[in-house]
Order: structure tokens, then C-alpha cells, then sequence
């Protein structure tokens, strides 16, 4: 959707909102029907104000239906998109290449896989200015060097990362859990 489109619906999904609101207000006797000075809605106003018993109730209900309505357009507007954008390696005259974001992480869980201590591991991206960002939740084996993994494999992730792609990796985060180990052995030292 275009930048002037989204605007235009943030726009009026906040006029409605804003109407709802104040006609809500005016037939819960919280607010008068002068509210907002007089327009084009106080004659709207004074019906909202004057109305009683299954008719307020019908008002109040369809007010906080659309106040409701318009409150969840404006966060599904206004939250940021869950579209996977590729990350740009090179463009020059003779095209652009690209690769997208869980290409590069598929990448960084089997190099993270390949320790003899690692039984699971999740990665995830970001890019930033000084290069990508990489976080991996590993699950463990019980009884290995956490530390040493740890330096291991964000070593190994970010060189291989750097060569395989030619991208820049600012940084490699590990969080490290253990594994259950119910009938396992512990990882040999």
C-alpha cells in the first residue's frame, strides 16, 4: 500500500475514532453535546444526549464497536511490516543481487548445528549501518563449556556468514540454554 494511502486511512480511521469517542461520551452523560463548539455533528450530539433507555444502549454499543474497529485498523497501520525485505549484497550496472533474511539465517543455524555440543539452535537478522546482527538461541548439551561454545560459534557464524555472502556482520549474539537431558549423557569435556 502507498505512503499517501496508508495516511489517508490513518487519518480517517482517527477521525472516526475521535467521533465515536465523543458521541459515546455525550450518551453516557460524561461530556454535553457542545463538546466540540457547534458544526455539523452537535445536531447528532443532542439526539445522542436526548436518547434513553434501548436507544443510548444502541448508541453506546455501536460506539464502542467502531472505536474498537478503528483502534485495531490504526495498530495493524501503524505496526511495522512483517514482510521479509532481502538484504542488497551488490548492485551495479550489470544488475542487483540480493538474498533474503532467513537464507542468511538458515546459513548461520547449520554452521551453529554443526558443533558437536549444539542439538538445537534458532538464529534470527537485523541488518544495521556497521553490518548484520545476528542472534542464535542454542540448546545445549548438558556439561559442555558454555564460554568456549559460546566464542566458537560466533566466530564460526560470523566468518562464515562474511565469505559465503560477502555481507559485513557487526555482531553474533548466543544465548545459550541446556538442554534437557532426561536419559542423555552429559557432553564429554
Amino acid at each position: 500500500m502507498s505512503v499517501f494511502n496508508r495516511v489517508a486511512v490513518v487519518v480517517i480511521s482517527l477521525a472516526i475514532l475521535a467521533g465515536a469517542v465523543v458521541t459515546l461520551l455525550v450518551a453516557t452523560e460524561f461530556s454535553t453535546p457542545d463538546i466540540i463548539g457547534s458544526g455539523w455533528l452537535n445536531l447528532e450530539l443532542e439526539r445522542a444526549a436526548d436518547a434513553s433507555g434501548g436507544s443510548a444502549a444502541a448508541i453506546i454499543v455501536v460506539c464502542v464497536i467502531i472505536a474498537s474497529g478503528m483502534i485495531a485498523l490504526l495498530i495493524f497501520e501503524l505496526s511495522p511490516s512483517s514482510k521479509r525485505v532481502p538484504i542488497l549484497i551488490s548492485a551495479n550496472e550489470k544488475g542487483i543481487a540480493t538474498i533474503d533474511t532467513k537464507s542468511v539465517c538458515l546459513l548461520a543455524e547449520k554452521v551453529a548445528a554443526s558443533s558437536q555440543y549444539v542439538r538445537d539452535v534458532e538464529c534470527s537478522i537485523k541488518e544495521s549501518t556497521a553490518g548484520l546482527l545476528i542472534t542464535c538461541l542454542a540448546s545445549v548439551a548438558l556439561g559442555c563449556n558454555v564460554p568456549e561454545l559460546s566464542a566458537e560459534l560466533q566466530s564460526n557464524i560470523k566468518q562464515s556468514v562474511e565469505q559465503m555472502t560477502g555481507l559485513p556482520v557487526a555482531q553474533v549474539d548466543v544465548k545459550v540454554k541446556y538442554e534437557s537431558m532426561e536419559g542423555k549423557r552429559l557432553a564429554p569435556r
